[in-house]
């Protein structure tokens, strides 16, 4: 009888520990994660307001929300065509002028790569789920995009991808989105830039392929730094990639 036993409990043991759609599922150590969580920076972009500053609920300007009454330091959520910024100033998200607003320079790319078991470490420990088999994390800090491939608990890194996200004039867009559309090529009169291979995560914001004239010749083939206008740019190639294999309702985070 206790034969019996112990082979029943070792089948559960082979069936628990693997994941139906990648493998193994990864065990990680509590060293491992506390590890790989100091390693994973947020980049969110504070600028400086002066006393006296009017802030908004929207962009028309017919109702002033308050007045700043001491220089103090508000997180930049998005601009709006470089003239506005929606800021975040304690509970409240409002609208204040470009001219009222100090905007650090950007940063400096980090150059501590993640090694795939951390980024999965840190996916999987952290419960990330989406509504398909692909999750896409944008580290900014880094620039890089990460694609895995799985499900909650037991995703494995499938792609990283070199980037270049939004300058601090005009930052990507933070949080937990999700994909919705996506089309072969765009042009956008007033910024004057198109690109190839667009994949919408957040209203206007796009992980799409370098910079390009209304002719597709490129006009900015850059990447590995904060540069664009909010978008997520990367190569010819890794956007079509994206395009392809990254389905709608896919879950995208961005730190």
């Amino acid at each position: 009888m206790h034969k019996y036993i112990l082979c029943f409990l070792a089948v559960v043991v082979v069936v628990t520990g693997f994941s139906l759609t990648s493998g193994r599922a990864a065990v990680y150590t509590d060293k491992e994660v506390e590890s790989v969580t100091k390693k994973v920076v947020a980049s969110p972009v504070y600028g400086e307001i002066k006393k006296g500053t009017r802030l908004f609920e929207d962009t028309n300007e017919k109702s002033a929300y308050s007045l700043s009454d001491k220089r103090e330091s508000v997180l930049i959520l998005r601009d709006f065509s470089l003239k506005w910024y929606l800021v975040k100033r304690g509970d409240d998200e409002l609208w204040i002028r470009a001219e009222d607003i100090s905007i650090p320079e950007d940063e400096p790319t980090a150059k501590d790569p993640l090694t795939d078991r951390e980024i999965e470490c840190f996916v999987n420990t952290r419960g990330f789920e989406s509504d398909t088999d692909k999750f896409v994390w944008v580290d900014i800090h880094r620039q890089q995009v990460y694609i895995l491939k799985g499900r909650q608990g037991s995703f494995r890194l499938e792609m990283r991808i070199e980037c270049a996200t939004g300058k601090n004039q005009s930052p990507t867009t933070r949080g937990l989105f999700t994909v919705s559309d996506r089309g072969e090529w765009f042009y956008s009169t007033r910024l004057k830039s198109g690109a190839k291979f667009w994949v919408r995560f957040n209203g206007s914001y796009l992980f799409h392929s370098v910079a390009m004239d209304k002719e597709g010749n490129v006009t900015d083939s850059v990447l590995g730094e904060r540069r664009s206008s909010g978008c997520v740019r990367m190569s010819v190639d890794d956007a079509e990639y994206m395009y392809k294999s990254v389905k709608e309702k896919t879950a995208v985070w961005v730190n």
